[in-house]
């Protein structure tokens, strides 16, 4: 009798209406198959992908807001699983903050990267963006990430904060990154403009932090039936070995559903020999039965970084399946 109150209280708090009332609840999958090649090796078929699974909720009340959002991870990859994003946000229209496991504003954005091939000599701008971990001795996790954001009119203000420096039993505070990522972003019709800059420390394996400065940002602009896209990116790197500087750009069009981009970019290190990073990726969207949010993606990708006379390239080409639910 006892079980059978205790299940009847549980089966009741699920059926209830206010229980949910603020929780949206929404997921994708999204799987890529390919084939992959490159410096003379046979040729390699891949599979990867992931369904994720997002918990939202929002309340409104005297003027302000708090929100949050958690997001399961679901790999094909090794059977693994984790969490993605883990934040609370409040604030108000004018200005809030976001803390948690998050990324910041994205400086520098690669619509259609299903076949992306990055290189050692391009720069993004993105190393304090967020979802930066570190496993020292309480365990791969966030340590400290926040975000303020305000509204000024026509452009939007962002100040990220990032702090992941840990103790280790090996290398006492030797670990993590830490830094602070202003930026602005600014939208006027069919023009969006972004810039920001990022400063602070990063890991530098056994000899401590290496610090760090990077600027960086893009425009997009939409002509007709097009949009051009342009981003670039700057890091300066002070290393126990010495100071390494790479830089990167792309140059992109979407043109209805076909998004093409063509990268370039160089690392430049003292004492060692330079890489040039070269990269062309494409893909063409396909709605799969008139299902919304359902797509099929025939994508490519091919990059090749040039260092000390030898090149080495790498190509793919495939398919991405993506289904919004």
């Amino acid at each position: 009798m006892q079980r059978f109150i205790k299940l009847s209280a549980v089966m009741a708090a699920i059926v209830a209406a206010p229980a949910f009332a603020a929780i949206a609840v929404d997921g994708n999958a999204e799987f890529d198959t390919g084939v992959a090649s490159g410096n003379n090796s046979d040729k390699s078929s891949f599979q990867g992908g992931r369904i994720e699974l997002n918990f939202n909720g929002r309340a409104e009340g005297n003027g302000g807001f708090v929100a949050g959002r958690g997001t399961v991870i679901a790999s094909n990859a090794g059977n693994s699983s984790g969490v993605d994003d883990a934040w609370v946000q409040i604030g108000t229209s004018a200005v809030d903050v976001k803390l948690g496991r998050f990324e910041a504003a994205d400086l520098y954005p690669t619509p259609g990267d299903v076949f992306r091939i990055g290189g050692a000599g391009l720069s993004t701008t993105n190393v304090l963006r967020g979802r930066t971990t570190y496993a020292g001795t309480a365990g791969t996790n966030d340590r400290v990430h926040m975000a303020l954001t305000a509204a000024l009119g026509a452009a939007s203000l962002e100040v990220g904060l990032v702090d992941t420096k840990d103790v280790s039993n090996t290398a006492p505070g030797k670990g993590g990154s830490k830094g602070i990522r202003p930026s602005v972003a600014f939208a006027a019709g069919p023009v969006n403009a972004r810039i920001g800059f990022e400063s602070g420390k990063t890991a530098d394996g056994a000899a401590g932090q290496a610090s760090f400065t990077g600027v960086g940002g893009g425009l997009s602009a939409g002509l007709g039936m097009a949009t051009l896209r342009f981003n670039f990116g700057s890091n300066k790197t002070k290393l126990s070995t010495g100071e390494t500087k790479t830089t990167g750009i792309l140059l992109g069009a979407d043109v209805g559903a076909l998004n093409v981009s063509f990268e370039s970019g160089k690392k430049t290190t003292v004492g060692g020999a330079d890489v040039k990073t070269t990269g062309v990726f494409a893909a063409y969207a396909i709605p799969l039965f008139g299902i919304k949010g359902a797509t099929f993606q025939p994508a490519l990708g091919t990059g090749s970084d040039k260092s000390a006379g030898v090149t080495k390239t790498t190509t793919k080409v495939g398919a991405r399946v993506h289904y919004d639910f």
